[in-house]
């Protein structure tokens, strides 16, 4: 991994660099809250709900009260090196996965929305700092990229990360808002959490499933 500073604090870069945020975060103590803690802390005013994921996942539901600013942003072919993103997109269409890029402005815009106040990271599955056996170094999700992020890019050191993310907001029947109903992107049924091949497809895309889950 390559170390780059950004005003005294040192970032980690390259293709390991979950392993050395982990580790930065890790040391820091970054705190997981629950959904529960987390809307009480919305309701006081000292932090605000910001939800990571692409435009079209936050208008479609997001939690009430939350404020949008991507981590990622559709792939623009119409900037910086086009044959580069070309290939990037034929990669991405080839495994059915829309092709993005990072959002050039998460910093600037994520410093406008919060306006000094403390920031609470959201995505859909939340991803986690637990060490265990199959993820040794916890697991990556795009809401502790965005917590590292604002603590090593001087956008603010009060920083929090929403446990199990939305998925773990809908299990604890919080409010949500947006053009439709929220869904899981894991199918669910009464019994979700006893499916051996739901849980397999659950932990592959970062959720965790808890017995007593809707």
């Amino acid at each position: 991994a390559v170390l780059a500073r950004a005003e005294g604090k040192t970032r980690v870069e390259g293709p390991s660099k979950w392993a050395g945020q982990h580790k930065y975060l890790k040391d820091v103590q970054l705190k997981s809250v629950s959904p529960e803690d987390a809307f009480k802390q919305m309701a006081s005013n000292k932090y605000v709900l910001v939800d990571v994921r692409p435009k079209g996942q936050y208008d479609k539901a997001h939690a009430e009260g939350s404020v949008n600013v991507p981590l990622y942003q559709s792939l623009d072919m119409g900037k910086g090196n086009v044959a580069m993103k070309a290939l990037k997109f034929v990669l991405y269409a080839s495994n059915g996965v829309s092709p993005i890029e990072p959002n050039p402005e998460f910093v600037e815009e994520l410093k406008e929305v919060l306006g000094g106040k403390g920031a609470i990271f959201c995505c859909e599955a939340g991803g986690t700092m637990t060490e265990t056996v199959n993820f040794p170094q916890g697991k990556a999700s795009r809401s502790l990229q965005a917590c590292y992020r604002a603590l090593t890019e001087n956008v603010t050191d009060n920083v929090q990360h929403l446990d199990r993310g939305l998925y773990g907001w809908y299990q604890a029947d919080l409010p949500f808002e947006g053009e439709q109903d929220y869904v899981p992107d894991v199918g669910r049924t009464p019994s979700a959490a006893s499916e051996p091949m739901l849980k397999q497809v659950a932990q592959s895309t970062g959720y965790e499933i808890r017995p007593e889950d809707k």
